[in-house]
């Protein structure tokens, strides 16, 4: 499989929650960075994280840029079923063959801008 399905198959194993398979794609002693809460955790700890986190959850690649056979970089959104809340996810994976030893995640809010570019009225919504 190349690297871009196999990161296709995570995102759609994470949205999942789905804790044996999301196993499968890591190095035993990867790993996995969440730099917006200033967090590191090992594979195990990432699918306590990822596999328990409340609501059933929805997930779709919008960017894949595989720069090198052992480094690809994933934008992806990830939604509550119920609609409540969503998210963006700029991913780094760091491979060894295929497995991933490491990923560095980027996570963001999704949401309305805020109030003080609304008064400026600067910006626009992205179209397409």
């Amino acid at each position: 499989m190349d690297k871009r399905d196999l990161v296709r198959e995570f995102w759609r194993e994470v949205a999942a929650q789905n804790e044996v398979s999301l196993r499968s794609y890591f190095s035993p002693d990867a790993i996995i960075n969440w730099h917006n809460t200033n967090e590191t955790f090992s594979v195990d700890e990432f699918i306590i994280a990822n596999c328990e986190y409340p609501g059933k959850w929805h997930g779709q690649v919008e960017r894949i840029e595989v720069v090198s056979d052992d480094l690809v970089i994933t934008v992806a959104r990830v939604w509550a079923a119920d609609e409540d809340s969503s998210y963006h996810a700029v991913s780094f994976f760091k491979f060894d063959g295929a497995n991933i030893v490491q990923l560095d995640e980027y996570w963001g809010d999704d949401g309305p801008p805020p109030q003080w570019r609304l008064d400026k009225h600067i910006g626009r919504r992205i179209e397409g």
